[in-house]
């Protein structure tokens, strides 16, 4: 305990003469400091910056569902077409639904969409839903929730019965029309309003996942009920696949490109969308980014640090004949070097507080103007807390040991 006491003892003194030697000194030692708080300051705007995005990115990614993959049918060119009827592929039809749901072990649920472009010229000016045909499982892989009445069912299906849900927007725009058990037009069918989609929005999305598409502003109607409709003339838009497990996800992709590669004839009109991949993808961009961010906030650092340094050895050069009066009334080379070492801690450690507190200053107003997310946490704050308390370490180390080797006599009988 004693011991313990004496080590205490010994650093008050020592933070309390690095104290006192800088106040001495403020603007200089306030000029000293401002590499380091620049640098300090780059670093946490640039890691509230990075980290806010980063959770956002993945929030976005984690809400289309880790275990769903989605199926898009590619836009093709007129040669494209062309090529694919003569190898008699139809695009994603429903039938790859039913296929892959019977041989594929590791899918819990599937889809499917169609998204069509018809006359609305009953509905109010300016609003232009999205047309919707789809399954009833599309409500479930989405998790889709529910302000009013149902989603489409089996038995919507099943009978083609003109029933209709809309979005959350297109209720609102259609007034007195958007409500339950009311019926819109569309080209020349009535359907009737069985359902209103809470507002799918994805801040306020805990449960549900998002699709790439605004649900808002959509409109589903149960598969192939619109008019005109074809299941051969008019493939799907989208298969939504819902898989087991998130290990499962890519050898079930796999096994997904594969049958359908097989079934359309090698014509690979379509594309995979898996947002675990896409997960995974976004953490390794963010890695590269976070590294170029560290790269140079330690090359601000070392600039800072040089410039402490150079300080340093100025006070040094000052203070010659301070550091022969200790030697000569008894300091040891080892506590000269502690006084010097802990002074330059002490303006990296000023220097890191400041501007860790100027860089969430700065992170909360780029957020403000910009709208960019911002992201903190207690370890990546500490972070460059602690770069600072090691640029102090490294660039003191040099004039504190230059300072300690000092001969008393001769610095005694230094003019300065």
């Amino acid at each position: 305990m004693a011991v313990y006491n004496k080590q205490g003892h010994r650093a008050r003194v020592l933070l309390k003469s690095a104290c006192l030697s800088l106040l001495q000194h403020k603007l200089r030692s306030l000029l000293s400091i401002l590499g380091i708080v620049c640098g300090i300051m780059a670093v946490v705007a640039v890691i509230a910056i990075g980290k806010g995005a980063e959770q956002e990115t993945m929030r976005h990614i984690e809400q289309m569902g880790i275990t769903n993959i989605f199926i898009r049918a590619d836009q093709l060119t007129e040669e494209q077409l062309h090529r694919a009827k003569q190898q008699h592929s139809a695009g994603l039809q429903n039938s790859d639904r039913e296929r892959l749901r019977t041989n594929n072990p590791f899918l819990r649920n599937t889809a499917g969409a169609r998204e069509r472009t018809l006359n609305l010229t009953d509905l109010p000016r300016g609003l232009h839903p999205r047309l919707m045909e789809c399954t009833a499982s599309y409500g479930d892989i989405l998790g889709i929730q529910m302000a009013q009445g149902r989603f489409l069912s089996e038995t919507d299906t099943e009978r083609r019965q003109q029933v209709c849900v809309l979005g959350w927007q297109v209720a609102i725009s259609l007034g007195q029309k958007g409500q339950l058990n009311q019926e819109i037009r569309i080209g020349e069918q009535l359907f009737l309003v069985i359902g209103i989609l809470a507002r799918q929005d994805a801040l306020n999305t805990e449960q549900g996942k998002v699709t790439m598409q605004n649900l808002n502003n959509s409109i589903f109607f149960p598969l192939d009920t619109l008019e005109g409709n074809s299941e051969e003339a008019a493939p799907l838009t989208e298969l939504l696949i819902e898989v087991k497990q998130p290990d499962q996800v890519k050898p079930c992709a796999a096994l997904l490109r594969r049958s359908l590669h097989m079934a359309h004839n090698g014509v690979n009109d379509f594309q995979l969308i898996i947002p675990l991949e896409m997960l995974a993808q976004a953490r390794k961009i963010q890695g590269i980014f976070n590294l170029v961010f560290g790269i140079i906030g330690a090359i601000t650092l070392f600039v800072g640090g040089i410039g402490i340094m150079n300080i340093m050895l100025a006070n040094i050069s000052e203070r010659i004949h301070e550091i022969g009066l200790r030697r000569a009334v008894g300091a040891r080379p080892e506590h000269i070097l502690l006084q010097f070492l802990g002074e330059a801690i002490l303006l990296t450690l000023i220097g890191g507080i400041i501007g860790i507190l100027c860089g969430i200053l700065l992170s909360l107003c780029l957020g403000m103007l910009t709208g960019w997310p911002i992201g903190f946490s207690i370890p990546l704050l500490a972070l460059p807390l602690g770069i600072s308390l090691l640029t102090g370490l490294f660039f003191g180390i040099y004039p504190a040991r230059k300072a300690a080797a000092m001969d008393p006599i001769q610095a005694l009988g230094s003019s300065s």
